[in-house]
């Protein structure tokens, strides 16, 4: 007898269903990929097709397991799938497999994670269907089907934030708004097509984040340090004490500072700000406008879903209009990847289409 299925599998199933005629009313479509980076292959491109012939085909025919795979800077996650029905066999986790972080690291984790969702099951020749941090480049993915370990039949590789775009929405039209220590927004409209904001990384973009926050503020702290800023708040008293208070102790922090480390002075913002302090009120104002921005940029209208351990700070500040199109998240990223694997996504090179401008010329 099979397990009971949990919520989102049993919600996954029925989006499926659901939402046949959308994926099927045009079997020879393929999305353009390059706004949400599966790209790459010896001919310039890739892009995904869903054939429902081909479906039926591989399903009688192929008998590989399946696994979904959501990678992250933080952990990985993993969820081994029945080709046949798409009933879930197991579960299992390990450390991050972010590709920023080497596709080794990678492999490495989702080995161990692979393993102990398997359980001792053997896996011959899986077909893996990823949601990877950093898989937008095309040289990290290239290395990443270079290097496989397991064996794997097919490897499909997506972004996280395309992974998190189909499991919060199960596959449905709409938009997700990941806020956590960087931020993305992906819309998928009911042709297929995607469109992304943000998500350029902490160098130079992922506004209204975690990591972005906590930088803004080191800004603040400095500049009051050195007499730019010169009214008093308790939000340089709390940073001071995260951080030090002087050139030199600011100087070693900020040596061996990255994103993570800039994230980890959000919450001392915004507790500032529950406290009505002035200067973190404005920078949280200053991210939810930069938030707004990216939400607009994708999705004017529509279904708008909320992501990420910040989501429920901005929430409340975002205006009227944009809080009445908010929804729950109908799953996770991991369910996004499982989503990929059961509805028979492929990899088949294709040239890629030549790019639009996001907006008209004036």
């Amino acid at each position: 007898m099979h397990p009971p299925m949990d919520k989102s599998e049993s919600i996954l199933r029925q989006s499926i269903a659901n939402d046949q005629t959308i994926f099927n009313t045009n079997l020879r479509t393929s999305i353009p990929i390059r706004n949400f980076g599966i790209d790459g292959g010896p001919q310039g491109g890739i892009a995904f097709s869903r054939r429902r012939c081909e479906r039926a085909v591989l399903r009688m025919n192929d008998t590989s397991p399946l696994i979904a795979v959501d990678g992250g800077a933080t952990s990985t996650r993993v969820r081994l799938l029945e080709p046949a029905t798409g009933r879930v066999l197991g579960e299992g986790s390990a450390g991050p497999s972010s590709l920023t972080l080497g596709v080794d690291q990678a492999w490495r984790n989702i080995s161990a994670a692979v393993a102990v969702a398997a359980d001792g099951l053997p896996l011959r020749a899986p077909r893996l269907f990823c949601g990877l941090a950093g898989g937008r480049s095309p040289t990290r993915r290239a290395e990443f089907h270079r290097t496989d370990p397991l064996g794997c039949a097919e490897i499909v590789v997506a972004t996280d934030g395309y992974a998190s775009l189909l499991g919060a929405l199960a596959g449905a039209p709409g938009a997700v708004l990941a806020i956590g220590t960087g931020v993305a927004a992906f819309a998928l409209d009911a042709g297929g097509g995607v469109r992304s904001a943000s998500a350029w990384g902490f160098a130079v973009g992922d506004e209204g984040g975690g990591a972005w926050l906590g930088r803004r503020a080191v800004t603040c702290l400095t500049q009051w340090l050195d007499g730019r800023i010169t009214t008093p708040s308790p939000l340089w008293d709390s940073l001071g004490a995260a951080i030090g208070d002087e050139f030199d102790a600011i100087q070693v922090w900020l040596a061996a500072a990255g994103a993570t480390q800039f994230a980890t002075l959000a919450p001392l913002v915004i507790d500032a700000a529950r406290g009505g302090d002035a200067f973190a009120l404005s920078l949280l104002d200053d991210a939810t406008a930069e938030l707004v921005r990216a939400v607009q940029a994708v999705a004017p209208d529509g279904p708008v879903a909320l992501l990420g351990g910040l989501a429920p700070t901005f929430a409340p500040r975002f205006p009227l209009d944009l809080r009445a199109r908010l929804i729950e998240p109908r799953g996770t990223a991991l369910d996004g990847a499982a989503l990929m694997a059961r509805d028979g996504w492929r990899e088949a090179l294709a040239p890629l289409p030549p790019e639009e401008p996001r907006h008209d010329s004036p």
